[in-house]
């Protein structure tokens, strides 16, 4: 989804790269710079059991600036099977992970074969329609964790504005009673009902009321579930989402203080100082 905003004043702040000419065949990167500030997103992947290639481009890249105080890295979706690369990255550049954010995240996935089994009749009390730049606010204050990380409010309004998203209204006062966003890697996200409408059937709609819209465009729809969200694994399920086996990682990081001791360097095997921008043509 993020390189369908190639054109648009987001693809100034989100850049993806390869650590070679053939991305299949090393590692791909995407980093999302947030706007005014030193704090990231990145997220990558590696297509190969051997990561050296990944580890020595991230190790080495001067993409990332990792010289000042203020910086916060959100590393997003990593496979758990790049974590040990993670820890490297993070011990090497002398930054230490907020363990309070560390998320465990599952995916979920809906194909267009299962098209039929979306029903997104609305109640006749409320309505559904595309989320506005007015509700960030209470998007955030919703999102929990989620909410307070740096940039969350840029990242959602970008969601808003270059994503499809869905909320559900109430036809006599306006009032938004639950939403869901799409996020970069083509996900459903930040799934939410307000607690005074739970149990409603709201999330099951607007989930089945998202995919009429995405899967004859062409889109595989997936959901990120917090491992332990047992609610959420039971509506996906019942809906006829696949469970994928891979276990996915969200986590912050940060520099150390100045009283906390410097990890010794991780030295990367064979310097390749570069990730090589991926073409938006």
């Amino acid at each position: 989804m993020a390189l369908r905003w190639r054109g648009t004043e987001a693809s100034r702040r989100i850049t993806i790269y390869s650590t070679n000419d053939r991305f299949e065949d090393g590692g791909i990167v995407a980093i999302y710079k947030v706007t005014n500030s030193n704090d990231i997103r990145i997220t990558f992947h590696c297509f190969k059991e051997n990561v050296t290639s990944l580890k020595n481009a991230l190790l080495t890249t001067g993409r990332i600036d990792w010289n000042s105080p203020e910086t916060t890295i959100f590393f997003i979706s990593i496979p758990e099977k790049l974590m040990p690369l993670t820890k490297d990255l993070v011990s090497y550049r002398n930054f230490k992970f907020l363990t309070s954010n560390h998320t465990n995240l599952i995916y979920e996935w809906k194909t267009i074969d299962q098209l039929d089994s979306c029903s997104s009749l609305c109640p006749q009390d409320v309505r559904l329609a595309p989320l506005s730049l007015e509700s960030v606010d209470l998007i955030m204050n919703c999102w929990g964790v989620g909410g307070d990380l740096p940039g969350a409010d840029e990242y959602i309004a970008t969601l808003i504005t270059h994503n499809p998203n869905l909320g559900v209204y109430s036809r006599s006062t306006g009032e938004l009673r639950a939403f869901v966003l799409f996020s970069e890697f083509s996900l459903l996200t930040i799934l939410y009902t307000m607690e005074e409408h739970r149990r409603k059937g709201y999330a099951q709609l607007l989930c089945n009321a998202m995919c009429e819209k995405l899967l004859p465009l062409g889109f595989i729809v997936g959901a990120t579930i917090v491992k332990v969200n047992t609610a959420s694994l039971a509506l996906f399920e019942s809906l006829g989402f696949q469970s994928s086996p891979n276990i996915f990682v969200n986590i912050l990081a940060a520099p150390l203080s100045m009283n906390e001791p410097l990890v010794g360097p991780i030295k990367p095997k064979n310097p390749r100082p570069f990730l090589s921008k991926i073409s938006k043509k």
